[in-house]
């Protein structure tokens, strides 16, 4: 009967080099952060790198490699994208013949790294332990350089100190894009339509304007002015007689000066036609008048 296959946690366990509650604690931090299981064991500081790769190298036998300052081709690393590096933390090293890949990975026991490695380059794989970290920061420049569309430049820093002293700086230098100016603005047109005289005159604000641009009128003959119009008063009630002498007040009898002033009162609108009526019918009516004047 085939016994089941180990879990990477468990062979830890076994081998004392983590204690069951470490395991217990770095699958809980794996369901939050994800990842491998070594890989959160190192982050969780339960195991070393240099350990876990020791006891991957052995259990499964394969060999390990630093892949710290590492190059390879171009050709080479085209053959697995860059997005599926990323997921699995693997990085094409190297090829073999016959059509083998060098695959380093942090976990030669993922299987679906190495089949999705497979199908992506048409190779056979051939796996090697390497540093987790280490492989992320190599998968980070190398694919990096490859994307990047400028040259890439490398200055060492401290050249005047020892050779080991010295840091290699990568610059990746693209062509400026040089701005296309802008054509320039068509010329203005000139209107078709000539200048008004009596719109379009340049002159000031304070000079005269010319109200006679045609000559229609003879400057020589100055124009009549025109008679003053006199401002009618509203309160004079013309007489309907001219040329006749205005009687003076006293010459008239007490009941024409009174049906005068009642009439010159409804024309001001100060009563009404009929207000006077109502109110002398209503005094007389309640006794505080008499009318012993009455007509017959």
């Amino acid at each position: 009967m085939q016994q089941p296959i180990k879990r990477l946690g468990e062979l830890l366990v076994e081998g004392g080099l983590i204690t069951p509650a470490q395991l217990q604690s770095a699958i809980t931090h794996q369901k939050i952060a994800r990842g491998r299981l070594g890989s959160n064991l190192v982050a969780l500081g339960y195991i070393s790198e240099e350990v876990l790769m020791d006891f991957l190298s052995h259990q499964t036998g394969v060999p390990q490699m630093d892949v710290r300052n590492i190059e390879v081709p171009p050709q080479v690393l085209k053959l697995v994208p860059h997005r599926l590096a990323d997921q699995f933390t693997v990085l094409p090293i190297a090829t073999q013949e016959p059509k083998s890949l060098v695959l380093a990975m942090s976990d030669p026991s993922d299987l679906n790294a190495i089949d999705s490695a497979r199908f992506a380059s048409g190779l056979h794989i051939q796996p090697v332990v390497a540093s987790h970290s280490a492989l992320r920061k190599a998968i980070s420049d190398l694919y990096r350089r490859l994307e990047a569309p400028g040259v890439a430049l490398t200055v060492e820093l401290g050249k005047d100190q020892s050779q080991d002293d010295a840091l290699p700086v990568t610059f990746s230098l693209s062509p400026l894009a040089v701005p296309t100016p802008p054509p320039p603005a068509p010329p203005p047109t000139p209107s078709s339509f000539p200048k008004d005289p009596f719109f379009d005159n340049p002159a000031a604000p304070t000079q005269p304007v010319n109200i006679d641009p045609f000559g229609l009128f003879d400057p020589a003959v100055p124009a009549r002015p025109a008679p003053p119009v006199p401002a009618a008063n509203p309160d004079l009630i013309h007489s309907r007689t001219t040329g006749q002498s205005v009687r003076r007040l006293e010459t008239y009898q007490t009941r024409s000066l009174v049906l005068g002033l009642i009439r010159l009162f409804q024309r001001r609108g100060v009563i009404g036609d009929d207000e006077l009526q109502r109110l002398l019918a209503n005094l007389v009516e309640a006794g505080e008048i008499k009318d012993d004047d009455k007509v017959g």
